[in-house]
């Protein structure tokens, strides 16, 4: 069981949690969870809660782009986002990388793979995502008038 002392930790690991529940099981997800962040922090010699904190610090942003239509015509336009949406977009992020590593792992060696891959600042596919959303954010910040 990982003790969580702040509100922002808790609530980055419940959304994380719903993320992995299937078919109902809460238990079974929660156990790949703590399994995944206690070896995490035995390996990095760092708290749970820190490891769970550094992981939602470096994904998260501040902006995202959405698809607008305004007289027939489509737009991506940059929004600003809420803390819940920033909590959503790191746990969906962390799901899809975790999901397209294509070795024959448990799952939560997978996640503790990704989050000492984000400790180490090393190129991993949540983070490839985040810039993704990044670069498109960059790309169409002309179109922010579209947002009013």
């Amino acid at each position: 069981m990982i003790s969580l002392r702040s509100k922002s930790s808790i609530n980055f690991y419940n959304k994380f949690l719903g993320f992995l529940v299937k078919n109902g099981n809460r238990n079974k997800a929660k156990k790949i969870v703590d399994k995944a962040f206690t070896l995490a922090s035995k390996i990095s010699k760092k708290s749970t809660v820190f490891l769970l904190k550094l992981v939602f610090l470096r994904l998260s942003v501040f902006v995202e782009s959405r698809t607008i239509r305004v007289k027939k015509k489509s737009h991506i336009v940059p929004f600003p986002i809420s803390v819940n949406r920033r909590f959503f977009l790191v746990s969906s992020w962390l799901m899809k990388a975790i999901d397209q590593n294509d070795s024959k792992i448990p799952t939560f060696l997978k996640i503790k793979e990704e989050i000492l891959l984000l400790l180490k600042k090393s190129p991993s596919k949540s983070l490839k995502l985040k810039q993704f959303n990044n670069k498109q954010v960059i790309l169409n910040r002309s179109n922010a008038h579209f947002r009013w």
